[in-house]
């Protein structure tokens, strides 16, 4: 009887366990994630963000691929100016996981969810200070984006552990 129950509370943390932990998308095509993408929305943990009480802009993103690596060309506002920075990517273990290698820190990239016209949300790992931060992005096909991608978005990162506050929407500036 002791047997039985204690197999069955070991299968109840198992699948527990293995529900929390979400390595993405079952499948992923590379092909229908391949171009342009703008950065809509990001939710951080990250304390340089929290004090900040500035507006942080869009930024953009083209995903190509470069011989046997995906080719990340991203735009971004860093304080003052406009960065441009290139960076490659190669597939992990897994469907729309990836691993960039910056000089900075590497950072290990998940597509959590797209439909690959109008939206993906990623969650992505990367090292400050040598601890591991988290943050998710919600990244669009255009400038104008749904609704129901913000909604899918808010609810990922409410999921996997941020809270309202964490959650930045970009502010739209086209200079």
């Amino acid at each position: 009887m002791e047997s039985i129950m204690f197999f069955t509370l070991l299968g109840l943390c198992v699948g527990l366990a293995a529900g929390t932990q979400e390595a993405g998308l079952k499948s992923f095509d590379l092909n229908k994630f391949l171009g342009f993408w703008y950065e809509i929305a990001f939710a951080s943990k990250i304390t340089a963000y929290d004090s900040a009480p500035k507006e942080v802009k869009m930024g953009a993103m083209v995903v190509n691929m470069e011989e046997n690596l995906l080719a990340l060309t991203t735009t971004y506002y860093n304080e003052d100016h406009c960065v441009l920075e290139k960076v490659g990517a190669a597939q992990a273990d897994h469907p729309g996981k990836f691993k960039v290698t910056r000089i900075s820190g590497n950072k290990e990239v998940v597509v959590v969810d797209t439909d690959y016209k109008t939206y993906a949300i990623m969650d992505i790992t990367f090292p400050v200070a040598g601890e591991v931060q988290r943050a998710m992005n919600l990244y669009s096909r255009s400038l104008d984006h749904t609704d129901e991608a913000l909604s899918k978005f808010q609810k990922k990162a409410l999921e996997h552990g941020f809270s309202a506050r964490d959650i930045n929407v970009l502010k739209r500036d086209c200079e």
